[in-house]
């Protein structure tokens, strides 16, 4: 990482922190993407430490955005909200990329109160607005919050033309923002393994995988009573990630009888080598927006098991002729793993569906959409 003196009309990356989510770790490949094609880029962020700094290139500008030290995420984001309007000020950004829902808002409020008209914002909805177990005001605000960055963002990028249909239609106000833009996601590595890729025999165990933190978004007590269900079939399970629910997910296994058949690794990186040598990835997640997970698994030939957790995940399966089981039911989600097992999904389709989603296909979509709004202003 570097740190350099200012230079204006740069495009900006804003992200919290270089963590361990997939939010992370897009924003850090198209920043790299965009470096890349000779455009001076930047990543301004809260803290530089995190799960994927490495990753980012050393031709990306790293400016941290002054935080007082007080609350979690949520309130520093708003703590730090005049910081960041003397930085869009002193610096003067060609345009700013939201990397997500956790930080619409405060950029949205930052280039106001800023008073830069010619920095556009483009906001990204990467996570479902409304979700399961929200309380009937956690509904009203998050739909209030949303439709106020709305109105202040120049484009609103959504990761599956379901999603953008959907917001165009709750947000009319700001209807024609609204555009789907895939995120960078298979890396040329991922896409070599699918190349290479040989289909499982029948007879041959079926080694799954999950990948994603162990929280309730995630679901994982669905998986584990799932795989419960289908203890008299041939597999083993290695479990990426971590979380606070993870000790509690190994007394379930243990509860349930199938301690040793699964792997807890914790939080690998790269999960690439582990999509290459399993057979089928199972994603048991209550809500998504457009997850990587998955579409790195295709693109290296992995077979795939979903829940209907996203509506855009669901119509990309269904082209690759493959359908999602109802979220929270173990049982449907058991008699999926177990289909997959018994009879092995064709890998063809699933590559070709994943090629859409590659770091240079995604980061010319965003170029090409914020050259579109630029030429607006």
């Amino acid at each position: 990482m570097t740190s350099s003196p200012a230079k204006s009309a740069a495009i900006v990356h804003f992200l919290y922190e270089p963590g361990d989510g997939g939010l992370d770790r897009v924003a850090i490949l198209l920043a790299n993407g965009m470096a890349r094609r000779g455009i001076e880029t930047e990543l301004w962020l809260t803290r530089a430490n995190g799960s994927v700094a490495d990753m980012i290139a050393p031709n990306v500008t790293v400016r941290i955005v002054p935080t007082p030290k007080l609350g979690g995420r949520g309130t520093q984001l708003l703590l730090q909200i005049p910081a960041v309007a003397r930085m869009i000020r002193k610096h003067r950004p060609k345009a700013i990329f939201s990397a997500g829902n956790q930080t619409n808002l405060s950029v949205a409020i930052a280039r106001e109160l800023a008073g830069s008209d010619q920095t556009t914002f483009i906001q990204k909805i990467t996570n479902p607005i409304l979700r399961p177990g929200l309380s009937r005001w956690a509904k009203i605000s998050r739909t209030w919050r949303f439709g106020f960055t709305a109105r202040f963002a120049d484009l609103c990028l959504t990761l599956s033309d379901a999603d953008a249909e959907h917001y165009a239609k709750i947000y009319p106000h700001a209807a024609g923002k609204f555009h789907c833009v895939p995120n960078p996601y298979v890396t040329d590595d991922m896409l070599d393994l699918g190349e290479h890729r040989q289909v499982r025999t029948q007879k041959a165990p079926a080694k799954l995988l999950a990948v994603g933190r162990i929280t309730a978004q995630k679901d994982y007590p669905t998986l584990i009573s799932a795989l419960a269900l289908i203890a008299d079939h041939p597999w083993s399970m290695t479990i990426l990630g971590d979380g606070s629910m993870r000790e509690e997910m190994k007394q379930r296994a243990k509860a349930l009888g199938i301690a040793d058949r699964i792997k807890f690794k914790g939080f690998i990186s790269d999960p690439t080598p582990y999509y290459a040598q399993s057979d089928i990835l199972v994603l048991s997640s209550q809500w998504e927006g457009l997850p990587a997970v998955p579409l790195e698994a295709m693109a290296t030939g992995c077979a795939i098991v979903a829940t209907d957790c996203s509506e855009g995940l669901t119509r990309l399966l269904r082209q690759a002729g493959h359908d999602t089981v109802p979220v929270q039911n173990a049982q449907a989600l058991a008699t999926a793993i177990a289909e997959a097992i018994d009879t092995p999904q064709a890998i063809a389709p699933l590559k070709a569906c994943a090629h859409g989603f590659s770091i240079e296909a995604s980061v010319d979509r965003h170029i090409e959409r914020l050259e579109q709004s630029l030429a607006s202003i």
